[in-house]
């Protein structure tokens, strides 16, 4: 389920909104000024958020602000509400960053559309935008993608899934059904699964699928795990799997856990790739994209 942050001042209103947001299937954060906001964009990484303007202490358009600054959220829509609703007010809203500007009081239904329809905006660049690139540039790269531990990986996939499966691409997940990144992702359209146990039976499966074609291996170290590598142990498998999968049409995501390996394994790993980002605490950056 997408993730909203939900911001204002007033108790009852946080309450009210969060149950009308959560009766329709998202998944809800609150905090009742600007600075607590703040906070939670580094914490949770909401897909979007809802912002009242006139709260004390830090305002919603300050709070906007700081949001479309810093890198790691610039891409999050904003949708402010407030019960000023001139031209002047929309236009500091918009130069602030938001993506709609919804006059108090609104109802139930218009605030779910909106909500709607600037998260489906943001899918088809959600994940590109973060790395600073056109999705086009990411097509049929085969790329490693490093995970520190203790971090929100599985909403870094989704992104990616999501994005992929807006452009049309056809997206497999190859994941443990028990796994982060099928709980976040089950139920969305055009994402398919496939359990690590039918890896062998990869380039079989991957001729069932016609155009672009979308591949997420979650995590190469659960492969190891389930003695799934053949030949040259993890270096051996990365190899098999990049010669399966090297149709241009065909873009992966190999994740990594290095913490799991020696490093004299995952320097191996690494070399065989000219394209590697890292996901780490700070969010997902590029090492290299050749």
């Amino acid at each position: 389920m997408d993730k909203l942050l939900l911001v204002d001042d007033e108790p009852d209103v946080l309450s009210l909104l969060k149950l009308v947001l959560e009766a329709e299937g998202y998944q809800v954060v609150v905090a009742s000024s600007g600075e607590e906001a703040i906070k939670l964009t580094q914490v949770e990484a909401p897909d979007i958020i809802l912002l009242d303007l006139m709260m004390p202490g830090m305002s919603g358009l300050e709070t906007c602000r700081w949001i479309k600054k810093e890198p790691r959220t610039r891409d999050v829509p904003v949708i402010v509400f407030s019960a000023l609703g001139r031209e002047v007010d929309r236009k500091l809203s918009s130069e602030a960053g938001a993506s709609a500007h919804i006059t108090k009081p609104f109802n139930n239904t218009g605030l779910i559309t909106e909500v709607r329809r600037c998260l489906n905006e943001s899918r088809g660049w959600r994940f590109s935008r973060r790395l600073g690139v056109e999705h086009s540039k990411l097509t049929g790269r085969k790329i490693l993608v490093e995970i520190e531990p203790c971090t929100q990986y599985e909403r870094i996939v989704r992104d990616f899934a999501l994005e992929c499966s807006f452009l049309k691409e056809s997206v497999v997940i190859i994941t443990k059904d028990s796994s982060g990144v099928h709980q976040v992702l089950e139920g969305d359209q055009g994402v398919s699964f496939m359990n690590p146990e039918r890896t062998s039976q990869l380039l079989s499966v991957l001729r069932g699928f016609e155009g672009p074609l979308s591949v997420v291996i979650d995590t190469l170290s659960d492969l190891v795990l389930l003695g799934k590598q053949s030949g040259d142990g993890l270096y051996g498998f990365v190899q098999e799997a990049l010669e399966a999968l090297n149709e241009p049409r065909v873009t992966v995501l190999f994740l990594l856990n290095p913490s799991a390996h020696n490093l004299m394994e995952v320097a191996r790993v690494r070399g065989i790739f000219s394209n590697h980002l890292v996901c780490g605490k700070e969010g997902l950056s590029t090492t290299r994209l050749a």
